[in-house]
């Protein structure tokens, strides 16, 4: 069996990312509020293959099996005054049962009652009301951190830039080649998780420059990457648990993985469709899948071959996910979920 080690991630955009929900004819708009896992992960090994860490047997076996898994960054919420300090606290997807009044702000988390009562055959109540001005505004999936006694929604600044349509060698107009982009500014900072096996994990420097979404020929989504190495962490290996979705989820009732089984009973969540992403291996994109979004509760049932499996499954899941085959390719950066105690943990912790 593979040795682990699991990592920390801290990122700041060194120039604005176009990380985009939606394309159009005339480009590309609607920036994500967090940085697929997928898309971290390819970006982080084009970038340890670019500059020598690992070579191309590295980038075919990933291809053919990934074990270097990555959760989703999220961003970080600055806190306090540039003159005195500021303070960086992290955020994470809301889950359904997360809400806030229009009118006055008030943060509504029934998370807790829902964690109980998800294994249950009844209905959940997903709607929520402020005492004082009535029904609230859900925050499902948008990234929150704390703030005071309750939660705010973190607000990340976006930029716009327009593409010139000049041909370099003709110096005139190309059609279809002016192109707009509604980007993450820079400066924006994320923190994420990666799991690798040893024969990756030893060759990761301690920091690297990757270029995070399209356009890095032109500039675009340059980043500075701050890698931490963590011991390998004490989760629960509970047979039957409560989890909160840090990724997309795949609809599937059975996932396995490392000698493991999830036996998903229930999600609370909505779902979408997405591109499944780029494979560089065989240069295509990926198929259009329908996911369950970010911030989802699911409850499951653990089923390991042996002990020592089911608590390295328990950080895998918590770190990177756990990867699905879609035909000839792999589908990265989901069913990342860690429990509602760490959810909660985490949702309250700062960063530093």
């Amino acid at each position: 069996m593979r040795v682990l080690q699991f990592f920390e991630l801290e990122i700041e955009l060194l120039s604005p990312a176009i990380v985009a929900s939606r394309i159009t004819r005339s480009g590309y708009i609607r920036p994500l509020d967090y940085v697929p896992g997928s898309t971290l992960r390819g970006a982080l090994l084009a970038a340890l293959y670019r500059y020598g860490y690992v070579g191309a047997d590295i980038l075919k076996q990933e291809a053919r099996e990934p074990s270097l898994l990555s959760s989703p960054a999220w961003p970080v919420a600055p806190l306090g005054d540039p003159g005195v300090g500021i303070a960086y606290r992290r955020s994470l997807p809301a889950t359904p049962v997360t809400f806030k009044c229009k009118v006055c702000g008030k943060s509504i988390l029934n998370l807790r009652d829902v964690a109980a009562g998800i294994a249950g055959p009844g209905e959940l109540r997903l709607a929520a009301e402020c005492p004082d001005h009535g029904p609230a505004e859900s925050l499902y999936s948008r990234p929150i951190f704390k703030y005071d006694s309750g939660v705010r929604e973190f607000d990340h600044k976006v930029v716009h830039a327009v593409s010139v349509s000049i041909n370099k060698l003709l110096g005139t107009a190309m059609k279809g080649m002016l192109f707009s982009y509604e980007a993450v500014a820079e400066g924006t900072r994320f923190w994420a998780r990666l799991v690798a096996p040893n024969s990756i994990a030893e060759r990761i420097p301690d920091q690297l420059r990757v270029a995070v979404g399209r356009g890095s020929s032109r500039g675009f989504g340059l980043s500075l990457v701050k890698v931490k190495r963590r011991e390998a962490p004490e989760l629960s290996t509970t047979t039957y648990q409560v989890f909160v979705s840090l990724s997309p989820v795949t609809p599937l009732t059975r996932l396995s993985y490392w000698g493991c089984e999830l036996r998903v009973s229930r999600v609370l969540g909505r779902t979408m469709k997405v591109l499944g992403g780029w494979d560089m291996a065989l240069g295509r994109s990926r198929p259009f899948v329908e996911l369950v979004k970010p911030g989802a509760v699911v409850a499951a049932e653990v089923r390991c071959e042996d002990q020592e499996r089911a608590r390295t499954f328990a950080a895998l899941l918590s770190y990177g996910g756990i990867p699905v085959r879609l035909g000839d390719t792999w589908l990265t950066g989901v069913n990342v979920m860690v429990s509602v105690e760490e959810y909660e943990r985490l949702l309250g912790e700062s960063l530093g």
